[in-house]
């Protein structure tokens, strides 16, 4: 089986140690080559205007954009100095960052990155037009890949997400949290994993007991968020609310 590579996309200097904390336990486990981003956001520097429709320069705004870039410059020195070895690369790039990462995706099998308390507008695009599995850290220091658990509602998006985590990973004992979720298919699944599978069935109110039944494990694997992030977070949809109080790291497909 080839190495799967991983891209770990830091955007400030207080992602930088969660990210490098989870990559040590990640290649540890799972033996996955790691390289780091970090991307010059264009957008950052459209306060400092520099010409209008190429007539006159604000010299003031210029001098800004100026001072801006190097400060980011040393940003970047300082986050090159605190790469572990299981870091294999450590590289930026110049662009809009989801427009970069979706292009930069395409060397790699996943992506890995650092949520804040609410969802970005970075991580919202992402989210919208990602084609690759995504794991998503919250702002801790300690992470362990012990205890897995799924979140099935029944919908084949689970079941897409167990498969593609068993053939990027291997096969390894999954726990299957199912709340109120009448469709039962454990017969098919237990005979095609095993041991690796165990069905846990659940009632009560939904996000609370996930969020309860998570706090035993490490890594919690779910299907994608179904709809943009923006109407789940109208509608109250259960995935973006999971996201964005679960601290736990979870993968997407």
């Amino acid at each position: 089986m080839l190495q799967k590579k991983a891209l770990f996309l830091v955007t400030a200097e207080n992602e930088v140690q969660p990210l490098i904390n989870f990559a040590g336990v990640f290649k540890k486990k799972y033996s996955v080559e790691i390289d780091v981003v970090y991307i010059k956001d264009v957008l950052k520097y459209e306060v400092f205007p520099v010409s209008i429709e190429g007539m006159g320069i604000n010299v003031g705004a210029n001098y800004a954009f100026k001072e801006y870039r190097e400060l980011e410059e040393k940003t970047v020195k300082k986050l090159k100095g605190q790469m572990s070895d299981d870091i294999s690369n450590f590289y930026t790039k110049d662009g809009e960052t989801s427009e970069i990462i979706l292009e930069e995706l395409k060397k790699y099998d996943l992506l890995v990155l650092v949520k804040n308390e609410k969802v970005t507008s970075v991580l919202k695009e992402i989210l919208r037009s990602i084609f690759k599995p995504l794991i998503i850290l919250p702002n801790v220091k300690d992470f362990k890949l012990d205890d897995l658990m799924l979140l099935d509602d029944g919908a084949y998006n689970a079941n897409k997400t167990l498969f593609t985590f068993f053939h990027m990973f291997g096969e390894q004992k999954v726990n299957v949290l199912r709340v109120n979720v009448e469709e039962d298919d454990e017969n098919s699944l237990a005979q095609r994993f095993g041991k690796n599978y165990n069905l846990i069935h659940k009632t009560g109110e939904t996000f609370k007991t996930i969020m309860n039944e998570a706090q035993n494990y490490d890594l919690i694997l779910m299907g994608d968020l179904r709809y943009t992030v923006m109407v789940e977070r109208i509608t109250g949809k259960l995935g973006i609310r999971i996201l964005e109080n679960l601290q736990k790291p979870i993968f997407i497909v």
